[in-house]
């Protein structure tokens, strides 16, 4: 990876720890291209249902491997069993099923506090959730990589940017054609043409198509569209307090929980952008955040 970053212009500052990986087969090549291939068919043939399962499965497949999962494990067993376990792990629930009983236990203990047993190693290896940051971690710095690399294109287009993510960006006009490719994966794709549009922080904007529509987004409050007025007073350096739904689940009572109306308070976050002040210290404009 620091080979290729170094190739792509980037400068090293300075190595406080290294890993060194073998590079291996390409694991997730053949299932990416078929989903990619069901997702450009679907949309072809105006499936979006279809079309949007298979993104999901592309977009938060290597994110899975970078999630901390609780260790926890799930057991249907006769109650003398559940009391074995009762005794050596740390029980969320346990719940009676006529004569056998349904018990969910956390392995989070020292490894040397554990029963060392047939059961216990069989325990481990069927926990759900096997993780793999370095994978993920690698995923995420290639792809922020190779977005860069686009982002120099478009300067040297002699193109604005306006907005980035991890997969986009907003520009004042067209990449040169042969970067844009809506089949092809690893190409972009024009998604919009934009007549006005305000980022007030990574996944917080309100837009506008030449067509009319508006588009918004907002992290934290998935589902829920923000209005240009309440994205413009963001963009004012004013916090904004909005209304979530959130879940919770009991296994124990057996009822999922569905709260309506909780505060959630959104406040513009300029780590990536510096503001621009006019002659009369009046808010105009923002612009790349460069550290010395």
């Amino acid at each position: 990876m620091g080979k290729f970053a170094l190739g792509k212009g980037y400068r090293l500052l300075s190595i406080s720890q290294a890993y060194l990986f073998q590079r291996g087969i390409n694991t997730f090549r053949d299932l990416i291209q078929e989903l990619n291939q069901i997702k450009v068919e679907a949309q072809a043939a105006n499936q979006p249902s279809i079309r949007n399962v298979a993104k999901l499965l592309m977009n938060s497949m290597y994110g899975r491997f970078g999630m901390h999962t609780e260790p926890v494990q799930n057991e249907i067993v006769t109650l003398e069993r559940a009391r074995e376990i009762m005794k050596s792990y740390q029980v969320q629930d346990c719940i009676s099923l006529g004569g056998l009983e349904l018990i969910s236990y956390i392995i989070s203990l020292p490894m040397s506090s554990y029963p060392q047993n047939n059961h216990w190693n069989k325990s481990i290896n069927e926990l759900p959730g096997q993780t793999n940051v370095p994978l993920a971690a690698a995923i995420t710095a290639y792809s922020q990589m190779i977005i860069n690399q686009y982002k120099i294109k478009a300067l040297e287009s002699g193109l604005q940017i306006f907005y980035s993510d991890t997969d986009s960006l907003v520009l004042n006009g067209q990449l040169p054609p042969e970067l844009i490719d809506a089949s092809k994966l690893g190409m972009l794709k024009l998604e919009h043409e934009i007549e006005e549009a305000y980022f007030v922080a990574p996944k917080v904007y309100w837009l506008k198509t030449t067509e009319g529509a508006e588009i918004s987004k907002c992290k934290g409050n998935p589902g829920s569209s923000l209005t240009k007025d309440q994205i413009l007073t963001l963009y004012e350096g004013q916090s904004l307090t909005l209304e979530v739904t959130k879940w919770s689940r009991s296994l124990g009572a057996g009822v999922v929980r569905i709260v309506k109306g909780l505060p959630y308070n959104i406040r513009p976050n300029f780590n990536k952008r510096q503001k621009v002040f006019d002659d009369q210290d009046k808010w105009v404009d923002t612009k790349p955040l460069i550290l010395n």
